[in-house]
């Protein structure tokens, strides 16, 4: 992007009238409005991440907060200008051309894009992103964090066969992360005394809709 147009962005995801849901692996595969989340009794909200650590300990869990932009978009739900124009984008000619000539892969048709947002406490555990009749060839992220550490998290981590990290990724300010799917990855957790959330629009470019 342009610096203009990734400040563009950023500025809507941090916008307070932005409507994020809260989301968390579960049954019913549903997000909650964060606000209604965090309306909940605090032994409610306890409650519920008691649950999401006990999955995590073991196995694949997540809990962080997004905007499915490309699902807003096609129903007609409310949308910030940026957001819905990066999505028109993303699926525009160029910009097909563009992920078709840095990968080689002419099969790419389509990008789907969902805004996320991980504040402390917040990540997401490791999956490999496979999923065959959804046609997903490679995984993106665009950060849009202006200013990040390390030592706060929020890490987009690749790992072995054996579950060993063995490449690291500090979130950055309009810098794309590209990788194909199936590829086992995870974002650590931010911490506490993280300064900001992590935030960034990511997807899949796929071989159909």
């Amino acid at each position: 992007m342009t610096d203009d147009s990734a400040r563009a962005l950023h500025a809507a995801l941090t916008d307070e009238a932005l409507v994020w849901r809260r989301s968390l692996d579960n049954p019913a595969n549903v997000d909650v409005p964060v606000a209604i989340f965090e309306s909940q009794p605090a032994d409610e909200q306890a409650r519920l991440i008691a649950m999401v650590h006990e999955g995590a300990r073991d196995g694949f869990q997540y809990v962080y907060d997004r905007i499915r932009i490309g699902y807003g978009v096609s129903t007609g739900e409310a949308m910030p200008e940026a957001l819905a124009a990066l999505y028109t984008l993303f699926n525009n000619d160029l910009w097909l051309d563009f992920a078709r000539t840095l990968t080689g892969d002419d099969r790419i048709a389509r990008v789907d894009a969902m805004a996320t947002r991980f504040g402390p406490g917040q990540f997401l555990n490791g999956h490999n992103d496979q999923h065959e009749q959804a046609g997903r060839l490679y995984a993106y992220v665009l950060n849009l964090c202006p200013r990040w550490r390390a030592e706060w998290g929020g890490l987009l981590l690749f790992k072995d066969d054996r579950g060993e990290v063995v490449e690291a990724f500090t979130p950055g300010f309009n810098v794309l992360n590209v990788f194909r799917v199936p590829q086992t990855h995870a974002v650590s957790m931010v911490t506490p005394f993280a300064g900001a959330p992590r935030l960034s629009i990511t997807g899949w470019w796929r071989s159909h809709a």
